[in-house]
């Protein structure tokens, strides 16, 4: 979903208010019962990791999750910026010019809500074709793009990745690549009863991967 212009997350994300595009992104991963089956290696207790203001990475899914399977080489929570694509770039993360996430929907879309003129287009847009560009689906501008994910060993994995908000300030960091606002996962025990009043352990879990607007925090 990241390549597909359609989204506010990777190519076509929105501009911010100096008509920049800064994205966001966070995986967390936790684990039920095992270490997770495609790689028991990663502890427990590390929770997950967000990265935030990337200016050059194709894919911020991509990257977070390398750098959350690669704890020698990002050790940390939360990495921002040119650090964490340059950590990125040496686990094979593919980077890109800043001009491949623009596109001209999103372009008007910003002039407009500043009360500018929505044309001379930058050069690279007005030398584009965006309808060859535009996959035959639904043709509205939709949102942040997420997932979770259960495997076969009980690991509950979830992912949340945006452009943030249209105009935003430069430097904002939004809800997204921060746990427990933008996303999380988490199991639990709690003590059940029969009607024999034996008492047994039952486990439950969850992984939501919000919007970017604060839903996780408000649940």
């Amino acid at each position: 979903m990241e390549d597909n212009p359609l989204f506010n997350s990777g190519k076509g994300s929105v501009f911010n208010i100096a008509g920049k595009v800064f994205r966001c992104t966070s995986p967390l991963g936790h684990v039920l019962t095992l270490a997770a089956a495609s790689h028991p290696e990663i502890l427990t207790s590390r929770r997950g990791l967000g990265v935030t203001l990337l200016t050059r990475t194709r894919n911020p899914s991509q990257l977070v999750r390398a750098l959350y399977l690669s704890p020698s080489a990002a050790p940390h929570v939360f990495l921002s910026g040119a650090t964490a694509e340059s950590l990125g770039e040496s686990l094979g993360v593919l980077l890109v010019d800043p001009s491949y996430f623009f596109t001209e929907r999103r372009w008007r879309e910003h002039r407009r809500a500043l009360g500018l003129p929505e044309e001379p287009l930058p050069d690279h847009l007005a030398s584009a074709d965006e309808s060859q560009l535009m996959p035959a689906l639904d043709q509205l501008p939709t949102g942040t793009v997420g997932a979770v994910a259960l495997d076969t060993r009980g690991c509950i994995a979830v992912l949340t990745s945006t452009g943030g908000r249209t105009n935003k300030l430069v430097g904002r960091v939004g809800d997204t690549p921060s746990m427990g606002s933008g996303f999380w996962a988490e199991q639990w025990s709690r003590s059940l009863r029969d009607k024999a009043f034996h008492s047994k352990q039952e486990s439950r879990a969850i992984g939501i991967s919000g919007t970017g607007d604060g839903d996780v925090r408000d649940l």
